[in-house]
């Protein structure tokens, strides 16, 4: 294992905001098991009690298939107790399970009692913190060596919190008071927004007692990155993407706020029709951010690590009530723009990609 992965676990447990006597809920969706230990390791060394939750895809898939559906149904049955006590929640996430191949009752009854549990988390506010945790089979997906992977990831997941939020700093004096946002992306496309009096959110992959007051529950490792909504109705013009879902070179066009065209080398209807199978509006920007990760200089294709790259643009579409918004959806998805550029009332705050404040 990389020497860096203890570091990195104080780091995750450091950011969490565990204090002794908590109990802390570890989400292990990597299957790392290694990293687990010292994740585990490192919350008992903070004198909190930590309860695993075995749910990487290979287990949660073979858990579905095999368990007897009347287990599934009551999946929730002492969970939803462990919840109750729950102080934070510490998630490993690497690789996405493919329901498409399960059982579907199955699922179906498993998906009910884990969104049981969800609102149980989302009624008490508990603290997340969410990382990415760098695995072969997700190294796979990337088309990179594992080795390569971790080089790239862990300085950024082990990155001081002092050294994110100087960086986050400069970049909020250089934003605070700007009205008319305009995102360059592609050649020649341009997306112009309002921020009206929106306040500038940063993730310094800390939650303190402060980001609770002000609802901010929910962290990344890696870290970095300052966002914000938009007025909702306000955004006008054309947006490039490399990609969206299973969409190739993108171009989203939007009138009053809402995506009224998709223009798409492949999949545009395909696009469509997955942002029409959600409730609310998801046509509509949900936040816009800069990526502001000194340890991170390049993109690997997967978002949660993406989008804290240091100059690169991201935004997503849908709910972002939970930031102060006012659009309500039941998608949230995020974007990242690789080479876009960010002015605020006409003045350059990134270019190509590049921080230039």
């Amino acid at each position: 294992m990389h020497p860096r992965w203890r570091e990195v676990a104080r780091r995750c447990v450091q950011g969490l905001g565990v204090q002794p006597g908590e109990l802390i809920q570890v989400y292990d969706h990597a299957g790392h098991e290694r990293f687990l230990r010292e994740i585990l390791l490192a919350v008992e060394a903070a004198g909190a009690t930590p309860l695993p939750r075995l749910v990487p895809p290979e287990y949660l898939a073979r858990l579905i298939a095999e368990a007897p559906p009347a287990y599934l149904r009551a999946w929730d049955q002492y969970r939803a107790a462990w919840m109750g006590e729950t102080a934070r929640i510490l998630l490993l996430q690497s690789t996405n399970l493919d329901a498409s191949r399960l059982p579907a009752e199955g699922f179906r009854l498993w998906q009910a009692a884990e969104g049981r549990l969800q609102a149980i988390e989302e009624g008490r506010h508990t603290p997340n913190l969410v990382v990415a945790v760098p695995t072969r089979r997700r190294a796979q997906q990337l088309g990179m060596a594992l080795r390569v992977l971790e080089e790239c990831l862990l300085p950024a997941l082990a990155a001081p919190i002092d050294e994110i939020q100087n960086e986050i700093s400069r970049v909020q004096a250089a934003l605070q008071g700007g009205q008319h946002i305009v995102l360059r992306t592609g050649a020649q496309y341009e997306l112009h927004l309002e921020h009206g009096d929106r306040p500038w959110l940063a993730d310094d992959g800390f939650i303190d007692d402060d980001d609770r007051a002000r609802g901010a529950i929910v962290s990344n490792l890696p870290t970095g990155s300052v966002y914000s909504t938009v007025v909702e109705q306000s955004t006008t013009g054309s947006l490039a993407l490399a990609r969206a879902n299973e969409a190739t070179d993108v171009v989203l066009h939007f009138e009053h706020g809402r995506i009224t065209r998709i223009e798409a080398a492949s999949g545009a209807e395909e696009l469509g029709r997955c942002l029409d199978s959600h409730t609310g509006e998801p046509r509509r920007i949900s936040h816009i951010g800069v990526g502001l990760n000194p340890y991170l200089s390049q993109a690997v294709g997967w978002t949660l690590v993406d989008e804290h790259v240091h100059g690169m643009l991201f935004l997503a579409l849908g709910e972002n009530r939970y930031m102060g918004g006012e659009n309500a959806s039941s998608l949230n998805m995020d974007y990242s723009l690789a080479n876009a550029s960010l002015l605020v009332d006409g003045r350059a705050i990134v270019v190509m990609g590049k921080v230039v404040v």
